[in-house]
């Protein structure tokens, strides 16, 4: 849309408020909040604020080693420019629309620590040979009550009876993101008590991470509306399930005519062998945080180890092969706390690689095969010492989310745990 339609949309819809939105490092969505009439101001040229959001943590702290923006440069300027074509009503906040935008500098370059440019990045690759990856989601999250306790006790996967407990708010979730555009496969119940996945349909790769931003944030926005909580953390609960981020994946061209997965067998085992081989180096873009690896436990569906087999839902890469233009592969490793853009990322550069370099991948299953690390900061060695991480994701971006990720680190060692009181205080 140009700058007419944007007004005329506007004006018809009686839009009072937009929203101007993207995901910071980690993958939460902010921006600023504008009257209708100086949205309009600023469509054209965009919005300026300060380079914080690629700089912070998950509480928006700050750090003076973080070169990009820090206390010692000022946290210079950038500016969030509206992306016009994904103005939309937000459907639940009558008079309100939204729209992404893009991250660039003053002159208009955009800001490379945009984790959003990463995964752009990855995917002009992918043009360069003529190929169009499309990516689907899984995600699921935990509903809580008032009290951040689960809405129902037990495990009653797929269970109807539970879904229509909660149709109350899961129809408004469901219908709130349809209305945006997003279209959705299924709502269902999960393996937790009060756990549910969310499924969208697959779509091209950046437009499936920018929904799943959306899917995200409207999530945590409705259950608020209705008095309740809905948390992406991996493993609220030690005893109970964790909350998973799963990748399907294939490949096509470009005007997405030909699944290359079903035609073309030696570019599917190519890409499975990449995303065999970097799963581990990659790792730390779909489980960024420190509770991600309390996932990752014996006969549980995280897996433990690098594994891939045909149709099995316990490995880290299901293969989903000859089933015609659904052909795919799903990679089952990543949490429901990572970034999309990320983790789609990470997917997408490690089947790249495995095509470039024509990797051939192992036959099956295998019990001997590589364990993936159990902490954050096992992983960010694997991801530190990785010179594709550096190829594919540029080396400042991969030392300024190492940066981030040690400080994640250094603050969970230096902080004393309930844990810790029960078990030492008394008796030691």
């Amino acid at each position: 849309m140009g700058l007419i339609e944007i007004e005329k949309f506007i004006n018809e819809n009686n839009i009072h408020t937009v929203e101007l939105g993207f995901a910071d490092i980690n993958g939460v969505l902010r921006g600023k909040t504008l009257p209708a009439r100086h949205f309009l101001k600023i469509a054209e040229h965009g919005s300026g604020l300060a380079k914080a959001p690629f700089a912070w943590d998950i509480q928006c702290d700050v750090y003076d080693d973080v070169e990009f923006a820090n206390f010692d440069n000022g946290f210079p300027e950038m500016v969030a420019k509206p992306i016009l074509s994904s103005l939309k009503i937000l459907p639940w906040r009558e008079g309100t629309a939204f729209a992404f935008a893009d991250i660039v500098d003053e002159e208009g370059h955009a800001i490379q620590e945009n984790p959003r440019e990463v995964l752009k990045n990855v995917l002009k690759r992918y043009r360069d040979l003529g190929l169009r990856p499309i990516v689907g989601s899984e995600l699921e999250f935990y509903l809580l009550d008032s009290d951040k306790k689960p809405v129902f006790d037990g495990i009653q996967c797929y269970s109807l009876y539970r879904g229509s407990e909660l149709e109350y708010v899961i129809a408004e979730m469901r219908n709130s993101l349809e209305a945006l555009g997003i279209e959705l496969e299924a709502f269902h119940i999960e393996y937790g008590p009060g756990q549910i996945e969310v499924i969208p349909e697959c779509d091209d790769a950046l437009e499936m991470a920018d929904k799943t931003v959306l899917i995200k944030n409207t999530i945590k926005e409705i259950a608020r509306k209705h008095g309740l909580y809905a948390t992406f953390m991996a493993k609220p609960w030690a005893a109970e399930s964790g909350s998973g981020f799963h990748v399907h994946q294939s490949l096509w061209d470009l005007e997405l005519k030909n699944n290359i997965f079903d035609s073309d067998p030696n570019i599917a085992g190519n890409y499975l062998a990449g995303l065999l081989k970097h799963a581990r180096d990659f790792m730390v873009y779909g489980s960024p945080t420190i509770n991600d690896y309390k996932r990752f436990q014996p006969n549980s569906f995280a897996p433990t180890r690098v594994t891939w087999e045909h149709d099995n839902r316990t490995v880290a890469t299901r293969s989903l092969l000859g089933l015609g233009k659904n052909s795919r592969f799903e990679q089952r490793n990543g949490s429901a706390a990572a970034n999309p853009y990320l983790i789609i990322a990470a997917s997408l550069a490690s089947g790249i690689d495995g095509i470039e370099n024509k990797l051939i991948p192992p036959k099956n299953l295998d019990e001997n095969s590589l364990e993936f690390p159990r902490t954050l900061d096992g992983a960010l060695n694997y991801f530190e010492t990785s010179d594709a991480a550096k190829k594919y994701f540029g080396e400042k971006f991969v030392k300024l989310f190492i940066t981030l990720g040690r400080h994640e680190v250094e603050i969970y060692q230096s902080v004393v745990t309930d844990w810790e009181w029960q078990r030492y205080l008394e008796i030691i």
